[in-house]
Protein backbone atom coordinates (compact mmCIF):
# COMPACT_ATOMS: atom_id res chain seq x y z
CA UNK A 1 0.00 0.00 0.00
CA UNK A 2 1.85 3.66 -1.30
CA UNK A 3 0.83 5.85 1.12
CA UNK A 4 -0.65 9.00 0.34
CA UNK A 5 2.41 11.12 0.94
CA UNK A 6 4.65 9.18 -1.43
CA UNK A 7 1.97 9.31 -3.81
CA UNK A 8 1.95 12.86 -4.03
CA UNK A 9 5.75 13.38 -4.09
CA UNK A 10 4.94 10.91 -7.12
CA UNK A 11 2.62 12.92 -9.27
CA UNK A 12 4.64 15.92 -8.49
CA UNK A 13 7.10 14.51 -10.22
CA UNK A 14 5.25 12.90 -12.80
CA UNK A 15 2.97 15.80 -14.24
CA UNK A 16 5.08 17.87 -15.71
CA UNK A 17 7.70 14.83 -17.32
CA UNK A 18 3.61 13.68 -18.92
CA UNK A 19 3.54 17.43 -20.27
CA UNK A 20 6.54 16.95 -22.46
CA UNK A 21 5.66 13.54 -23.98
CA UNK A 22 3.67 13.36 -27.15
CA UNK A 23 -0.68 13.28 -26.64
CA UNK A 24 -2.19 9.84 -27.11
CA UNK A 25 -4.57 12.17 -29.56
CA UNK A 26 -1.30 13.58 -30.88
CA UNK A 27 -0.27 17.02 -32.01
CA UNK A 28 0.60 16.35 -35.26
CA UNK A 29 -0.83 16.85 -38.81
CA UNK A 30 -0.38 15.96 -42.32
CA UNK A 31 2.78 13.73 -41.59
CA UNK A 32 4.61 12.76 -44.91
CA UNK A 33 8.10 11.43 -46.35
CA UNK A 34 8.56 14.63 -47.87
CA UNK A 35 11.64 13.50 -50.09
CA UNK A 36 11.26 10.13 -50.69
CA UNK A 37 11.29 6.37 -48.60
CA UNK A 38 14.72 7.41 -47.43
CA UNK A 39 13.80 10.95 -46.78
CA UNK A 40 12.61 12.96 -43.24
CA UNK A 41 9.12 12.27 -41.65
CA UNK A 42 7.45 15.87 -41.20
CA UNK A 43 4.42 16.53 -39.42
CA UNK A 44 2.25 19.94 -38.90
CA UNK A 45 2.50 20.80 -35.07
CA UNK A 46 -0.41 22.56 -33.41
CA UNK A 47 2.30 25.20 -32.11
CA UNK A 48 4.41 25.71 -35.84
CA UNK A 49 3.89 28.82 -37.84
CA UNK A 50 1.93 28.51 -41.41
CA UNK A 51 3.73 26.76 -43.81
CA UNK A 52 6.13 25.37 -40.69
CA UNK A 53 6.70 21.64 -40.87
CA UNK A 54 9.06 19.72 -38.07
CA UNK A 55 11.10 16.98 -38.37
CA UNK A 56 9.95 13.79 -36.49
CA UNK A 57 10.94 10.68 -35.88
CA UNK A 58 9.66 8.10 -39.27
CA UNK A 59 7.71 5.92 -37.36
CA UNK A 60 4.95 8.90 -37.86
CA UNK A 61 4.70 8.62 -41.15
CA UNK A 62 3.69 5.01 -40.74
CA UNK A 63 0.21 5.21 -38.34
CA UNK A 64 -2.74 4.65 -40.26
CA UNK A 65 -3.82 8.71 -39.69
CA UNK A 66 -1.77 11.75 -39.63
CA UNK A 67 -3.13 13.08 -36.32
CA UNK A 68 -2.99 9.38 -34.36
CA UNK A 69 0.02 8.96 -31.99
CA UNK A 70 2.48 5.67 -32.86
CA UNK A 71 2.30 2.72 -31.24
CA UNK A 72 4.37 1.83 -28.74
CA UNK A 73 7.35 -0.37 -30.02
CA UNK A 74 6.83 -3.58 -27.80
CA UNK A 75 3.34 -3.77 -30.04
CA UNK A 76 4.71 -2.89 -33.21
CA UNK A 77 4.19 -5.50 -35.98
CA UNK A 78 7.43 -5.20 -37.82
CA UNK A 79 5.40 -7.80 -40.92
CA UNK A 80 2.72 -5.42 -41.66
CA UNK A 81 2.81 -4.16 -45.48
CA UNK A 82 2.36 -0.64 -46.08
CA UNK A 83 0.84 1.41 -48.67
CA UNK A 84 0.88 5.03 -49.64
CA UNK A 85 -2.27 6.92 -49.47
CA UNK A 86 -2.94 9.55 -51.61
CA UNK A 87 -2.30 12.11 -48.46
CA UNK A 88 1.21 10.92 -48.38
CA UNK A 89 1.02 8.98 -45.40
CA UNK A 90 1.76 5.14 -45.03
CA UNK A 91 -0.53 2.79 -43.24
CA UNK A 92 -0.77 -1.07 -43.21
CA UNK A 93 -2.57 -3.37 -45.39
CA UNK A 94 -1.96 -6.40 -44.01
CA UNK A 95 -3.30 -7.61 -40.26
CA UNK A 96 -0.61 -7.88 -37.73
CA UNK A 97 0.56 -11.07 -36.71
CA UNK A 98 0.21 -12.50 -33.54
CA UNK A 99 2.16 -11.52 -31.06
CA UNK A 100 3.80 -14.67 -30.11
CA UNK A 101 7.45 -14.83 -31.77
CA UNK A 102 6.99 -11.63 -33.10
CA UNK A 103 10.37 -10.32 -34.45
CA UNK A 104 12.09 -7.27 -33.13
CA UNK A 105 10.78 -3.54 -34.77
CA UNK A 106 13.71 -2.61 -37.32
CA UNK A 107 15.82 -0.03 -36.69
CA UNK A 108 14.75 3.76 -37.69
CA UNK A 109 17.33 3.30 -41.09
CA UNK A 110 15.60 -0.33 -41.96
CA UNK A 111 12.27 1.15 -41.74
CA UNK A 112 13.49 4.49 -44.02
CA UNK A 113 14.96 2.02 -46.58
CA UNK A 114 11.57 -0.22 -46.60
CA UNK A 115 9.26 2.64 -46.89
CA UNK A 116 7.33 3.33 -50.10
CA UNK A 117 7.91 6.69 -51.88
CA UNK A 118 5.68 8.77 -50.03
CA UNK A 119 4.86 10.83 -53.03
CA UNK A 120 1.74 9.88 -54.91
CA UNK A 121 2.15 8.31 -57.76
CA UNK A 122 1.39 10.45 -61.36
CA UNK A 123 -2.03 10.21 -62.62
CA UNK A 124 -2.16 8.53 -66.34
CA UNK A 125 -4.04 10.31 -68.20
CA UNK A 126 -6.48 8.60 -70.83
CA UNK A 127 -6.60 10.42 -74.28
CA UNK A 128 -9.52 10.08 -75.94
CA UNK A 129 -8.99 7.85 -79.52
CA UNK A 130 -9.27 10.21 -82.40
CA UNK A 131 -12.58 9.71 -84.27
CA UNK A 132 -11.18 11.62 -87.51
CA UNK A 133 -7.93 9.79 -86.92
CA UNK A 134 -9.79 5.94 -86.94
CA UNK A 135 -11.89 6.97 -90.25
CA UNK A 136 -8.63 7.78 -91.85
CA UNK A 137 -7.22 4.47 -90.87
CA UNK A 138 -10.72 2.45 -91.76
CA UNK A 139 -10.35 4.75 -95.81
CA UNK A 140 -6.64 4.01 -96.12
CA UNK A 141 -5.36 7.60 -96.82
CA UNK A 142 -5.76 11.30 -95.74
CA UNK A 143 -7.93 13.61 -97.97
CA UNK A 144 -6.12 16.99 -98.47
CA UNK A 145 -7.41 19.98 -99.63
CA UNK A 146 -5.27 22.52 -101.75
CA UNK A 147 -5.03 24.94 -103.97
CA UNK A 148 -5.43 23.84 -107.55
CA UNK A 149 -2.69 25.33 -109.11
CA UNK A 150 -0.30 27.74 -107.12
CA UNK A 151 3.58 27.58 -108.11
CA UNK A 152 5.56 26.72 -104.96
CA UNK A 153 2.76 25.84 -102.90
CA UNK A 154 0.23 23.46 -104.72
CA UNK A 155 -0.14 22.79 -108.01
CA UNK A 156 0.61 19.62 -110.15
CA UNK A 157 3.49 18.83 -112.49
CA UNK A 158 3.19 18.01 -115.73
CA UNK A 159 3.46 13.98 -114.38
CA UNK A 160 0.15 14.37 -112.45
CA UNK A 161 1.91 15.05 -109.38
CA UNK A 162 1.28 17.28 -106.66
CA UNK A 163 4.39 19.65 -105.40
CA UNK A 164 4.91 22.71 -103.38
CA UNK A 165 5.41 22.99 -99.33
CA UNK A 166 1.14 22.80 -99.17
CA UNK A 167 1.08 19.38 -100.69
CA UNK A 168 4.38 17.99 -98.80
CA UNK A 169 2.63 19.56 -95.55
CA UNK A 170 -0.27 17.17 -96.72
CA UNK A 171 2.55 13.72 -96.97
CA UNK A 172 3.73 14.82 -93.95
CA UNK A 173 0.38 14.22 -91.83
CA UNK A 174 0.06 11.29 -93.89
CA UNK A 175 3.65 10.15 -92.50
CA UNK A 176 3.01 10.50 -88.97
CA UNK A 177 -0.32 8.79 -89.74
CA UNK A 178 0.64 5.79 -91.43
CA UNK A 179 4.19 6.61 -91.90
CA UNK A 180 3.90 6.61 -95.83
CA UNK A 181 3.67 9.78 -97.53
CA UNK A 182 1.90 8.08 -100.42
CA UNK A 183 -1.30 7.60 -98.70
CA UNK A 184 -3.05 10.89 -99.70
CA UNK A 185 -5.39 12.29 -101.70
CA UNK A 186 -5.36 15.81 -102.99
CA UNK A 187 -8.44 18.02 -103.39
CA UNK A 188 -7.98 21.25 -105.43
CA UNK A 189 -10.11 23.54 -103.68
CA UNK A 190 -11.84 27.27 -104.69
CA UNK A 191 -11.46 29.97 -101.89
CA UNK A 192 -15.21 30.34 -100.80
CA UNK A 193 -15.44 26.26 -100.92
CA UNK A 194 -12.41 25.22 -98.57
CA UNK A 195 -14.04 26.08 -95.06
CA UNK A 196 -17.17 24.14 -96.25
CA UNK A 197 -15.23 21.23 -97.54
CA UNK A 198 -14.16 20.95 -94.31
CA UNK A 199 -17.35 21.01 -91.84
CA UNK A 200 -18.88 18.81 -94.76
CA UNK A 201 -16.03 16.16 -94.30
CA UNK A 202 -15.22 16.00 -97.52
CA UNK A 203 -11.18 16.76 -96.40
CA UNK A 204 -9.89 15.99 -93.20
CA UNK A 205 -7.55 18.67 -93.40
CA UNK A 206 -7.15 22.28 -95.71
CA UNK A 207 -3.53 23.23 -96.43
CA UNK A 208 -4.44 26.14 -98.60
CA UNK A 209 -2.63 28.83 -98.75
CA UNK A 210 -4.77 30.24 -95.75
CA UNK A 211 -5.00 32.87 -93.51
CA UNK A 212 -5.48 32.57 -90.04
CA UNK A 213 -7.77 35.10 -88.91
CA UNK A 214 -10.23 35.84 -86.07
CA UNK A 215 -13.16 35.54 -87.69
CA UNK A 216 -12.31 32.41 -89.84
CA UNK A 217 -11.48 30.67 -86.36
CA UNK A 218 -14.65 31.45 -84.55
CA UNK A 219 -17.01 32.02 -87.34
CA UNK A 220 -15.88 28.75 -89.96
CA UNK A 221 -15.76 26.52 -86.85
CA UNK A 222 -12.11 25.88 -87.74
CA UNK A 223 -8.81 25.13 -85.86
CA UNK A 224 -5.79 26.40 -87.41
CA UNK A 225 -2.99 23.93 -86.42
CA UNK A 226 -0.29 27.18 -86.65
CA UNK A 227 1.69 29.46 -88.99
CA UNK A 228 3.30 27.64 -91.37
CA UNK A 229 4.40 30.55 -93.82
CA UNK A 230 4.51 34.02 -92.91
CA UNK A 231 3.12 36.21 -95.43
CA UNK A 232 1.71 39.68 -96.46
CA UNK A 233 -0.06 41.23 -99.11
CA UNK A 234 1.12 43.40 -102.17
CA UNK A 235 1.21 43.84 -105.58
CA UNK A 236 2.74 43.13 -109.30
CA UNK A 237 2.28 46.02 -111.98
CA UNK A 238 4.31 45.64 -115.66
CA UNK A 239 7.45 46.94 -114.91
CA UNK A 240 7.06 49.12 -117.97
CA UNK A 241 5.43 51.49 -115.95
CA UNK A 242 8.12 52.58 -113.72
CA UNK A 243 6.46 52.29 -110.36
CA UNK A 244 8.66 51.90 -107.22
CA UNK A 245 5.51 52.14 -105.12
CA UNK A 246 1.65 51.31 -104.58
CA UNK A 247 1.29 54.83 -103.61
CA UNK A 248 1.62 55.89 -107.47
CA UNK A 249 -1.56 53.53 -108.33
CA UNK A 250 -3.67 56.31 -108.73
CA UNK A 251 -6.29 56.08 -111.19
CA UNK A 252 -5.11 52.29 -112.13
CA UNK A 253 -7.40 49.34 -112.24
CA UNK A 254 -6.83 45.99 -110.28
CA UNK A 255 -7.46 42.82 -109.95
CA UNK A 256 -8.37 41.05 -107.18
CA UNK A 257 -9.56 37.60 -105.98
CA UNK A 258 -12.82 37.63 -104.41
CA UNK A 259 -13.73 35.89 -100.94
CA UNK A 260 -10.52 36.33 -99.79
CA UNK A 261 -8.44 38.83 -96.77
CA UNK A 262 -7.24 40.51 -100.01
CA UNK A 263 -9.89 41.97 -101.42
CA UNK A 264 -11.30 43.72 -98.19
CA UNK A 265 -7.35 44.64 -96.92
CA UNK A 266 -7.02 46.31 -100.46
CA UNK A 267 -10.02 48.51 -100.39
CA UNK A 268 -9.11 49.60 -96.42
CA UNK A 269 -5.63 50.20 -97.86
CA UNK A 270 -6.51 52.75 -100.59
CA UNK A 271 -9.57 54.59 -98.68
CA UNK A 272 -7.24 55.11 -94.98
CA UNK A 273 -4.36 56.56 -98.20
CA UNK A 274 -7.15 58.31 -100.27
CA UNK A 275 -5.84 57.09 -103.50
CA UNK A 276 -8.64 56.39 -106.37
CA UNK A 277 -8.18 53.33 -107.61
CA UNK A 278 -10.88 50.97 -109.86
CA UNK A 279 -11.18 47.40 -108.36
CA UNK A 280 -12.88 44.27 -110.65
CA UNK A 281 -13.12 41.61 -108.49
CA UNK A 282 -12.92 37.49 -110.10
CA UNK A 283 -14.07 34.33 -108.83
CA UNK A 284 -11.14 32.62 -108.59
CA UNK A 285 -7.24 33.25 -108.95
CA UNK A 286 -7.03 31.56 -112.35
CA UNK A 287 -9.61 34.29 -113.48
CA UNK A 288 -7.74 37.11 -112.18
CA UNK A 289 -4.64 36.10 -113.65
CA UNK A 290 -5.82 35.84 -116.84
CA UNK A 291 -7.34 39.22 -116.65
CA UNK A 292 -4.28 40.76 -115.93
CA UNK A 293 -2.48 39.49 -118.99
CA UNK A 294 -5.54 40.18 -121.66
CA UNK A 295 -4.75 43.66 -120.12
CA UNK A 296 -8.34 44.56 -118.07
CA UNK A 297 -6.44 45.73 -115.15
CA UNK A 298 -3.24 47.45 -114.64
CA UNK A 299 -2.11 45.24 -111.49
CA UNK A 300 -3.60 43.04 -109.26
CA UNK A 301 -3.14 41.98 -105.51
CA UNK A 302 -2.50 39.40 -103.30
CA UNK A 303 -0.19 37.21 -101.12
CA UNK A 304 3.57 38.56 -101.83
CA UNK A 305 4.60 34.17 -101.73
CA UNK A 306 1.54 34.40 -104.69
CA UNK A 307 2.86 37.38 -106.51
CA UNK A 308 6.35 35.41 -106.63
CA UNK A 309 4.70 32.27 -108.00
CA UNK A 310 2.64 34.36 -110.38
CA UNK A 311 5.20 36.27 -111.59
CA UNK A 312 7.51 32.80 -112.65
CA UNK A 313 4.82 31.67 -114.46
CA UNK A 314 4.60 34.70 -116.46
CA UNK A 315 6.10 34.43 -119.83
CA UNK A 316 8.28 37.11 -119.25
CA UNK A 317 8.83 37.07 -115.46
CA UNK A 318 11.27 39.91 -115.80
CA UNK A 319 9.07 42.49 -117.58
CA UNK A 320 6.98 42.08 -113.55
CA UNK A 321 7.74 43.90 -110.70
CA UNK A 322 6.26 43.25 -107.41
CA UNK A 323 6.03 46.65 -105.40
CA UNK A 324 8.00 47.45 -102.21
CA UNK A 325 4.48 47.80 -99.90
CA UNK A 326 3.26 44.88 -98.06
CA UNK A 327 -0.02 46.08 -96.91
CA UNK A 328 -1.07 43.24 -94.32
CA UNK A 329 -0.17 39.76 -92.04
CA UNK A 330 -0.98 36.81 -93.58
CA UNK A 331 0.11 33.97 -91.35
CA UNK A 332 -0.99 30.86 -93.69
CA UNK A 333 -1.49 27.40 -91.65
CA UNK A 334 -3.29 24.19 -92.14
CA UNK A 335 -6.49 24.32 -90.42
CA UNK A 336 -8.94 20.87 -89.42
CA UNK A 337 -12.88 21.34 -88.48
CA UNK A 338 -13.56 21.80 -84.74
CA UNK A 339 -15.14 19.38 -82.50
CA UNK A 340 -11.91 17.07 -82.49
CA UNK A 341 -9.21 18.21 -80.66
CA UNK A 342 -6.92 15.09 -80.71
CA UNK A 343 -7.24 15.40 -84.53
CA UNK A 344 -6.65 18.92 -84.48
CA UNK A 345 -3.16 17.83 -82.10
CA UNK A 346 -1.93 15.29 -84.62
CA UNK A 347 -1.70 18.23 -87.18
CA UNK A 348 -0.98 20.58 -84.96
CA UNK A 349 2.48 18.95 -83.75
CA UNK A 350 2.91 17.69 -87.59
CA UNK A 351 3.45 21.40 -87.87
CA UNK A 352 5.75 21.50 -84.85
CA UNK A 353 8.49 18.47 -85.67
CA UNK A 354 8.90 20.00 -89.02
CA UNK A 355 10.16 23.05 -87.50
CA UNK A 356 11.82 21.77 -84.67
CA UNK A 357 13.68 18.87 -87.24
CA UNK A 358 15.32 21.88 -88.66
CA UNK A 359 16.22 23.33 -85.39
CA UNK A 360 17.68 20.10 -83.96
CA UNK A 361 19.14 19.86 -87.64
CA UNK A 362 17.11 16.28 -88.60
CA UNK A 363 17.17 16.01 -92.36
CA UNK A 364 15.71 14.14 -94.77
CA UNK A 365 18.69 11.92 -95.44
CA UNK A 366 18.92 11.16 -91.20
CA UNK A 367 16.25 10.32 -90.32
CA UNK A 368 15.94 7.84 -93.93
CA UNK A 369 18.96 6.27 -93.07
CA UNK A 370 19.66 3.33 -91.21
CA UNK A 371 22.31 4.49 -88.76
CA UNK A 372 20.87 5.63 -84.95
CA UNK A 373 20.76 9.52 -84.76
CA UNK A 374 22.50 11.14 -81.95
CA UNK A 375 22.29 14.55 -79.56
CA UNK A 376 19.25 16.75 -80.16
CA UNK A 377 18.39 15.09 -83.37
CA UNK A 378 17.87 11.70 -81.45
CA UNK A 379 16.35 13.62 -77.79
CA UNK A 380 13.54 15.14 -80.62
CA UNK A 381 12.90 11.57 -82.15
CA UNK A 382 12.90 9.56 -78.51
CA UNK A 383 10.97 12.52 -76.68
CA UNK A 384 8.01 13.18 -78.97
CA UNK A 385 7.62 8.90 -79.66
CA UNK A 386 5.78 8.17 -76.25
CA UNK A 387 2.96 11.14 -76.00
CA UNK A 388 2.50 10.35 -80.04
CA UNK A 389 1.37 7.08 -78.98
CA UNK A 390 -0.95 8.20 -77.00
CA UNK A 391 -2.25 10.50 -79.49
CA UNK A 392 -2.52 6.64 -81.28
CA UNK A 393 0.60 7.42 -83.87
CA UNK A 394 3.36 5.09 -84.12
CA UNK A 395 6.53 5.69 -81.63
CA UNK A 396 8.74 6.77 -85.14
CA UNK A 397 6.04 9.30 -86.16
CA UNK A 398 8.38 12.29 -86.16
CA UNK A 399 11.66 10.46 -87.79
CA UNK A 400 8.89 9.28 -90.10
CA UNK A 401 8.12 12.75 -91.06
CA UNK A 402 11.20 13.45 -91.71
CA UNK A 403 12.38 10.47 -93.67
CA UNK A 404 9.38 11.05 -95.86
CA UNK A 405 9.50 15.07 -96.76
CA UNK A 406 12.57 16.61 -94.88
CA UNK A 407 12.27 19.50 -92.62
CA UNK A 408 10.89 22.95 -92.24
CA UNK A 409 13.84 24.39 -94.08
CA UNK A 410 14.73 21.43 -96.91
CA UNK A 411 10.77 21.51 -97.76
CA UNK A 412 10.88 25.69 -98.08
CA UNK A 413 14.20 25.56 -100.21
CA UNK A 414 13.05 23.42 -102.71
CA UNK A 415 9.73 24.86 -103.04
CA UNK A 416 9.86 28.33 -102.86
CA UNK A 417 13.11 28.84 -101.76
CA UNK A 418 16.74 29.36 -103.71
CA UNK A 419 16.11 25.95 -105.23
CA UNK A 420 13.24 26.44 -106.79
CA UNK A 421 11.82 28.92 -110.04
CA UNK A 422 10.61 31.39 -107.23
CA UNK A 423 13.77 31.90 -105.14
CA UNK A 424 12.17 33.27 -102.37
CA UNK A 425 14.49 34.72 -99.09
CA UNK A 426 13.74 33.02 -96.05
CA UNK A 427 13.34 36.02 -94.74
CA UNK A 428 10.91 36.12 -91.44
CA UNK A 429 10.41 32.67 -91.97
CA UNK A 430 13.31 31.85 -90.96
CA UNK A 431 14.44 29.86 -87.38
CA UNK A 432 13.67 32.17 -84.48
CA UNK A 433 17.62 31.56 -84.19
CA UNK A 434 18.49 33.34 -87.21
CA UNK A 435 16.50 36.31 -87.08
CA UNK A 436 13.32 34.99 -88.48
CA UNK A 437 9.81 34.35 -86.57
CA UNK A 438 9.37 30.38 -86.73
CA UNK A 439 9.14 29.07 -83.92
CA UNK A 440 7.79 25.40 -82.56
CA UNK A 441 6.87 24.74 -79.07
CA UNK A 442 9.41 21.86 -77.95
CA UNK A 443 8.56 18.34 -78.38
CA UNK A 444 10.40 16.47 -75.50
Amino acid sequence: MISLKKLAVWLALALPLASLAPSAEAAYQLCALRDGPSGPCTCKSDDAAAGEFKVVPKRYCRTAKATQAPKPKDSENTDAATSVQETGAVTDSKPSAPETGAAAPPSEEKDSAAQPSSASPPETLSIPASKKLIEVRSRGKLLCGVNSSRLGFSNQTQTGDWAGIDAEFCRAVAAAIFGDVTKVEFIALENADRFSALRSNKIDVLSRNTTWTMQRDIEEQVDFAGVFFFDGQGFLTTDDRGLVSAQQLAGTTLCVEQATTSEQNMAYYFESHKINITSKAYPNHDAMLEAYKAGECDAFTGDRSSLFADRAALPEPDRHAILPEVISKEPLGPAVAKGDEEWAAIVRWTLAALINAEEVGLTKAMAGAKEPLAGDANRLVQGSGPIGVKLGLSSSWVRDIIAGVGNYGEVFETNVGSQSPLGMERGINALWKRGGLLYAPPMW
